[in-house]
C-alpha cells in the first residue's frame, strides 16, 4: 500500500510540473500579445482570444476562449466569452476553430503556442487516468487485506 501512495505522490508532482510549464507558456503568450497590442493601439489590433491554464484537483485545464462583442448597434455593448471546443477525445484544438477569433498578426503565435500546449494536455490526461487506476488498485488491495483478516 505504501508503494501505491508513493506512485500517487509522484504522479501528482508531475502534474504540478506540467501545470508550471503550461502556465509559463500561457504567460509568454500573453506577454507577446500585450507587447503587440501596446505598440499597435486600436480596437482592430486587439486580440479576440483568451488563453488560460488552471488546475482543479489533479485535472489540468488549458483552454482557449473567444471574445465576441454584442449590442454595439443598440447603444450598449459588452463582451461575451465563447468556449472553443477541442473535439471529443482530442487534446489539441483545431487551429481553424481558434483562428475564427484571431487577428491575422496573432495566428503564427497561436500556432506555436498550441503546439507546445497540446503535448502537455495529452500527458496530463494520461497521468490523470493513471491516478484513477491507482485508486482502483488501492481499493482492491484494501479489500484483500480485509479478506486476509
Amino acid at each position: 500500500m505504501e508503494s501505491l501512495e508513493a506512485i500517487t505522490a509522484s504522479i501528482e508532482k508531475r502534474i504540478g510540473e506540467l501545470e508550471a510549464m503550461a502556465s509559463d507558456i500561457v504567460d509568454r503568450y500573453w506577454e507577446q500579445v500585450m507587447r503587440f497590442e501596446n505598440s499597435n493601439p486600436g480596437w482592430k489590433n486587439k486580440s479576440g482570444l483568451r488563453l488560460r491554464c488552471y488546475r482543479k484537483g489533479n485535472y489540468l485545464r488549458i483552454e482557449w476562449t473567444g471574445l465576441k462583442w454584442y449590442g454595439a448597434k443598440a447603444g450598449g455593448s459588452g463582451p461575451v466569452l465563447k468556449y472553443i471546443p477541442k473535439g471529443k477525445g482530442a487534446h489539441i484544438y483545431p487551429l481553424s476553430r481558434i483562428f475564427g477569433y484571431a487577428k491575422e498578426w496573432e495566428k503564427p503565435l497561436i500556432e506555436a503556442t498550441e503546439k507546445k500546449l497540446a503535448w502537455i494536455r495529452r500527458e496530463a490526461f494520461h497521468l490523470n487516468k493513471a491516478l484513477f487506476s491507482i485508486r482502483y488498485a488501492k481499493a482492491v488491495a484494501m479489500q484483500a487485506e480485509l479478506v486476509e483478516e
